[in-house]
C-alpha cells in the first residue's frame, strides 16, 4: 500500500507529491562533505543540516515524485565535473533532490526538509526508521555513536537489488529534473576537477 505525502518549500512557492511505496526505498542520513558543501552552497546550512552537518534523504524512484508548483524555480548543480546533480529551489535555496547525471538510472534522493508531516510519529510512520547513517568521519563535531565512517560495503546488496528493479520497472520516467534525456534546466558545475 502506498501513501502520499506532501513537499513544500520554505517559502511555499515550489510544491510537489511523492508517493512512498513499500520496498522501493532507503530513508538514510548522510553526513558527507558533498551534502555540506551543498548546504554551503545554497547558504542554508542551519535549516539543512543538523548538529553533526547530516543531511536526511529518502531515497526512491524518479518516477514516484512529482513537482506540482514552481517548475521554473528550480535550480540544479554538481560540485564537480561527472558528479552527481543537486536540484534545489531558486526561490528559498532548499534542497530538492539529488540524481545521478544520467536520466537513465532509476535513483533520487528527496531532502526530507520538504516533506509535510503533522508530527514525528507521522513521519516515522510514513518513512519508517533511519535505514543507514554514513559518512561519519565527515560529522562536525563527534562522529555519532551509530554512523558508519564511510558507506558500509554490507548495505551495496541492498543498493544493486533496488537499481535492478528500478531498470526492470522502468522506474527513471517520468522524472521531474528531465525531459527525455534532457535536464530540464542547465546544470552549474561549480568546481572544474580537471587538473
Amino acid at each position: 500500500m502506498s501513501k502520499l505525502v506532501k513537499l513544500e518549500c520554505a517559502c511555499s512557492k515550489v510544491k510537489g507529491e511523492l508517493t512512498v511505496v513499500k520496498r522501493s526505498f532507503f530513508h538514510v542520513h548522510c553526513l558527507c562533505c558533498d551534502c555540506q558543501e551543498f548546504a554551503s552552497y545554497l547558504n542554508n546550512k542551519e535549516m539543512i543540516l543538523d548538529q553533526h552537518g547530516g543531511s536526511e534523504l529518502f531515497q526512491t524512484y524518479p518516477q514516484y515524485l512529482r513537482i506540482t508548483q514552481g517548475h521554473d524555480l528550480i535550480g540544479g548543480v554538481q560540485l564537480q565535473e561527472k558528479g552527481i546533480y543537486r536540484w534545489h529551489t531558486a526561490c528559498c535555496n532548499m534542497p530538492i533532490a539529488n540524481t545521478l547525471s544520467t536520466a537513465t538510472i532509476p535513483f533520487v534522493g528527496i531532502s526530507v526538509k520538504l516533506m509535510k508531516f503533522k508530527d514525528e510519529q507521522e513521519k516515522f510512520e510514513v518513512l519508517g526508521p533511519v535505514t543507514v547513517k554514513a559518512f561519519g568521519k565527515y560529522s562536525i563535531g563527534d562522529m555519532p555513536s551509530d554512523a558508519h565512517p564511510r558507506f558500509p560495503l554490507s548495505f551495496m546488496p541492498k543498493v544493486i537489488g533496488f537499481m535492478l528493479k528500478g531498470l526492470l520497472g522502468k522506474r527513471n520516467n517520468p522524472s521531474p529534473f528531465f525531459n527525455g534525456k534532457k535536464t530540464i534546466v542547465k546544470v552549474k558545475t561549480l568546481f572544474d576537477n580537471r587538473v
